[in-house]
C-alpha cells in the first residue's frame, strides 16, 4: 500500500472519530429513541398487571404534517424555476427548468423520494438524498426475415448490434441462369457470379445510456464533520456515506476482481447497529447477519490539501479516488439549529408529550379497571377461586353471612384534572408543531366556535407548517436541483428527446450554462385551499378589469388560472387552459372604414402621380430614342454617301485603267494587224485568225468589273437593311440615351 493512501485512510479515520454519525452515541440514541416512539414501542417502565398503553403522538404529528408538506412541493407541475441571466436567456432557462423538473419528478419518481426524505427529517432530525450519474445498458431483441446481403451488413456493422441467430438461403426471385448468360455475353467470367442470398436473423441491440439517479440515504448511514453550519454540505470538510453492498456488486461497480474484494472486505457489524435495530421490526438485521457475501463500503468526500476528493474505502483499502467539485448530497431539517448541522425534528418536540400522555392514560385506565374490578377483603370462609374469577353473573361461594366474609376496599375516584391534563398536553403539542385538530378535521366542537376564531387558530398553525416547508425549499430542495442541473450539464454527452407539457422537446445539456440563480416555486400561500381559492377568484375578477386599462396581460391571467387549477388538485393546467405564450403572435387588426377610404384615396392619387410620371418618362424616352435614331441615320447616310462617292471614283479609275489597257492592246494588235473589235489577227497569208490571248484578257477584265459591281451592290443592300432594321437605344451610366444599335 502506498504511504499516501495510508495517510488518507488515517485522516479519514480521524474525521470519523469526531464527526456526527454512528460514532456519536448521543445522536444515535436520540434517533433510535425517536424511531421507538414513532413505532409506539414500550418505554421500559411498564409493570405487570398495570396498563401498558402507549399514545402515538409522535406518529400522529409526523403523519399529519407530511401530507401538508408534500402537497406544497408535488401538487404543481414544477418545483423550481431557473432564473435567466438576460432577456436572450429566457427560453434556455425555461427549457432547463422543465427538463430538470422532469428528471427529478418523473424519471426518479420524485414523490417517493420526497416522501422518505421529508419523513426522515421529521423523525430523525435530518434527511439526506444522494445524486449521482449511472451508466446503464438497455438491451432489446429484434427479428428480421428476408434481409438482403446489403441490409444484413448495414445492421450487423453497428457495434451495438449482436447477431444471436442467423439463417441464410438463396433469393428465389433471382434467375441465376440469366445472370450467367448475361455475364458471358459481356465477356465476364461466369464463375465470379455470386448467388444473392436472403437472411433471417435475430439481433440484440445494446445501448449504453447515462441516467441521473436520486436515492434516499438513511440518516444513520451518513457521517458529517462537526464544523458544518446548517444543512448545506458543500462547505463540509468531511462527508461520508456508509453502505452495505454485496461483494459482486462492489467488484462490478469498481471494476475489481471478486477474489480481491473478498480478501479486503471488512466486518459490517461495526456500524449503525443502534439505529438500524430500532427500525428492525421483523428481525431484518438478524436475517442480514446471516449473509456472508456483504461488506461495508465507505464513500467518503474529504478535503485533502485544500481540494475535495472522493475516496471509496473498503476495509483498510482504497478502491477508488478522484477529485470532486461538490458533495453529491442534499440535506434538510425541519428546524435549523443556529451554527449546527443537526437540527430538531417533530419527534424531539413531541416525545415528552407522548410519554406524559401515555402515563396519564395508563393511570386513567388503571382507575377504570379498579372501578370495574375492585379489590376486596375476604375471610377464610370465602372460596378464593371464585373471588379471583371476575365475570358478569359469576357466583362466589361463602360459608355463613356474606356481608361478614366479604368487604369491598374503597379506592379514590378518578380526578377530573387527569382529563384536563391530557387536553393540556394536546394543546401543548399543537403549539409546538402547528398541527392542530382543526386543520386535521378532528375537532367535533368547531361548529360551536366562531368562524373567525377558528380561522385565526388555523392561520397561526398553518404558518408554522409553511415555515418548515420554506426551510425545506430554501435548503435541501434547492440544493438537490442544483446538483441535478450540474450533473446533467457535465455528464450527459448527447441530446435527449423527452415529452414535456405534452410536447416532444429536443434537449442538449451540452449547451447549458452553469447556473447558480434559481428561485423556488413551491406554491406557498397564505391560508388553506379554500382561502387560496377565494384569493385567486378575487385576483381573476380584478384582472378582468385590469386588462381593459392595460395593466395586465393574457399571460398573467393564464398564471392565475394555472394556480387555480393546481389549487383544485390538478397537476397540469394545460389540460384545461391554453398558454398564450405558446400561441402565434396575433395578426394586426384591420383599419376602420374611414381609414380605409382615406387609404384608398391616397392609393388612387399615388397611382395617378405614378401614371403621369410614367407617361412623361415614356415621352422623354421616345424623344431621346427618335433623336438618337435620326442622328444615327444621318451618320449612316453620310457614311453611305462617302462610300458611294468613293465607289464611283474607284469605278471611274478602273474603267479608265481598263480603257487604257484596251487602247494599249488595240494599238499593239493594230501594229500586228489584229482586229481589236473581233479580237483576231491576220496571219502571213493574210487570213484572219482569232487572238485567244487577247480575248481571254478582255474576258477577265469584264468578269472583274461584273464582280466588283455585284459586290458594291450587295454592300449597298446591307447598308440599307442595317438602316431599316429595329433600333436599340444605348444608355449611359446616368440613364440618358447615347446612341442606337
Amino acid at each position: 500500500m502506498k504511504i499516501q493512501d495510508m495517510e488518507i485512510i488515517a485522516q479519514i479515520e480521524a474525521e470519523e472519530n469526531i464527526a456526527y454519525g454512528v460514532n456519536d452515541s448521543a445522536l444515535s440514541n436520540d434517533r433510535a429513541t425517536a424511531i421507538d416512539y414513532y413505532l409506539g414501542q414500550p418505554f421500559g417502565n411498564e409493570e405487570e398487571g398495570r396498563s401498558q398503553v402507549v399514545s402515538y403522538d409522535v406518529q400522529d404529528t409526523i403523519e399529519s404534517a407530511l401530507p401538508q408538506l408534500l402537497k406544497v412541493f408535488v401538487a404543481g407541475d414544477k418545483v423550481v424555476q431557473f432564473d435567466p441571466k438576460g432577456p436572450e436567456d429566457q427560453d434556455a432557462a425555461d427549457q432547463e427548468t422543465d427538463y430538470v423538473n422532469h428528471i427529478v419528478m418523473e424519471k426518479n419518481e420524485g414523490f417517493k423520494i420526497f416522501y422518505v426524505w421529508f419523513k426522515d427529517a421529521l423523525l430523525s432530525k435530518n434527511g439526506y438524498v444522494k445524486v449521482y450519474a449511472e451508466e446503464e445498458e438497455e438491451t432489446e431483441e429484434y427479428e428480421y426475415k428476408g434481409l438482403t446481403d446489403a441490409q444484413l451488413q448495414m445492421l450487423a456493422s453497428d457495434e451495438k448490434t449482436e447477431v444471436l441467430e442467423h439463417e441464410a438461403y438463396p433469393d428465389p426471385s433471382v434467375n441465376m441462369d440469366a445472370l450467367i448468360q448475361q455475364a458471358m455475353a459481356m465477356g465476364q467470367d461466369p464463375s465470379l457470379i455470386m448467388q444473392p442470398m436472403l437472411h433471417d436473423v435475430k439481433l440484440k441491440v445494446t445501448e449504453k445510456k447515462t441516467e441521473i439517479c436520486i436515492e434516499n440515504v438513511a440518516p444513520e448511514n451518513m457521517m458529517v464533520s462537526v464544523e458544518v453550519n446548517g444543512p448545506n454540505l458543500q462547505d463540509a470538510r468531511f462527508v461520508q456515506h456508509r453502505e452495505v453492498m454485496q461483494l459482486a456488486d462492489i467488484a462490478e461497480t469498481f471494476n475489481k476482481p471478486l477474489e480481491y474484494i473478498k480478501s479486503i472486505m471488512s466486518d459490517l457489524r461495526d456500524t449503525f447497529e443502534e439505529e438500524s435495530n430500532a427500525r428492525d421490526i421483523y428481525d431484518e438485521e438478524y436475517d442480514r447477519a446471516l449473509q456472508s457475501d456483504e461488506a461495508l463500503v465507505k464513500d467518503t468526500y474529504i478535503k485533502l490539501d485544500g481540494e475535495r476528493h472522493r475516496v471509496v474505502v473498503l476495509g483498510n483499502t482504497i478502491l477508488h479516488k478522484e477529485k470532486m467539485e461538490c458533495v453529491p448530497f442534499a440535506c434538510i431539517t425541519p428546524m435549523i439549529m443556529p451554527h449546527r448541522h443537526i437540527g430538531r425534528s417533530y419527534a424531539d418536540l413531541t416525545m415528552d408529550i407522548q410519554l406524559i400522555k401515555s402515563t396519564l392514560l395508563r393511570g386513567q385506565l388503571d382507575n377504570m379497571y379498579l372501578a370495574n374490578n375492585g379489590r376486596y377483603a375476604i375471610s377464610d370462609r370465602v372460596n378464593l377461586d371464585d373471588m379471583l374469577t371476575s365475570r358478569p353473573g359469576g357466583i362466589v361461594r361463602v360459608e355463613g353471612d356474606p356481608s361478614s366474609g366479604i368487604m369491598p376496599l374503597s379506592h379514590p375516584p378518578l380526578p377530573a384534572s387527569s382529563f384536563a391534563m391530557v387536553e393540556y398536553m394536546d394543546s401543548m403539542k399543537e403549539k409546538r408543531t402547528g398541527i392542530t385538530a382543526y386543520n386535521q378535521g378532528l375537532d367535533a366542537n368547531s361548529l360551536n366556535k366562531t368562524a373567525t376564531g377558528v380561522q385565526q387558530i388555523m392561520t397561526a398553525a398553518q404558518q408554522r407548517v409553511e415555515l418548515v416547508a420554506r426551510t425545506f425549499a430554501e435548503t435541501g430542495v434547492k440544493e438537490l436541483f442544483k446538483l441535478v442541473h450540474r450533473l446533467v450539464r457535465t455528464t450527459l454527452t448527447k441530446p435527449d428527446i423527452v415529452r414535456i407539457r405534452n410536447k416532444w422537446v429536443d434537449v442538449d445539456p451540452r449547451e447549458w450554462k452553469a447556473r447558480k440563480d434559481l428561485s423556488i416555486s413551491v406554491g406557498l400561500g397564505a391560508g388553506n385551499k379554500d382561502q387560496q381559492l377565494t384569493h385567486l377568484m378575487s385576483i381573476l375578477n380584478m384582472q378582468k378589469e385590469a386588462i381593459q386599462i392595460g395593466i395586465t396581460s393574457p399571460e398573467k391571467i393564464y398564471n392565475a388560472l394555472a394556480k387555480l387549477t393546481q389549487n383544485a388538485g390538478f397537476k397540469n393546467p394545460e389540460e384545461f387552459w391554453v398558454n398564450p405564450a405558446n400561441n402565434p403572435p396575433p395578426q394586426p387588426q384591420g383599419p376602420s372604414i374611414e381609414e380605409q377610404a382615406i387609404q384608398a384615396q391616397k392609393e388612387i392619387d399615388a397611382m395617378k402621380v405614378q401614371a403621369e410620371n410614367a407617361r412623361k418618362a415614356a415621352e422623354l424616352e421616345e424623344r431621346q430614342r427618335k433623336d438618337a435614331a435620326d442622328y444615327e441615320l444621318k451618320q449612316r447616310e453620310l457614311a453611305f454617301n462617302e462610300w458611294k462617292t468613293k465607289l464611283e471614283n474607284d469605278t471611274k479609275l478602273m474603267i479608265a485603267e481598263l480603257q487604257a489597257n484596251k487602247d494599249i492592246k488595240t494599238t499593239s494588235m493594230n501594229i500586228k494587224g489584229a482586229n481589236p473589235d473581233t479580237f483576231t489577227n491576220f496571219d502571213e497569208y493574210g487570213q484572219e485568225q482569232p487572238n485567244n490571248a487577247l480575248a481571254g484578257l478582255v474576258e477577265a477584265i469584264n468578269a472583274n468589273m461584273a464582280k466588283l459591281v455585284e459586290q458594291q451592290t450587295m454592300n449597298h443592300q446591307q447598308m440599307v437593311e442595317t438602316l431599316n432594321r429595329p433600333k436599340q437605344i444605348v444608355r449611359g451610366p446616368d440613364g440618358k440615351a447615347q446612341g442606337v444599335v
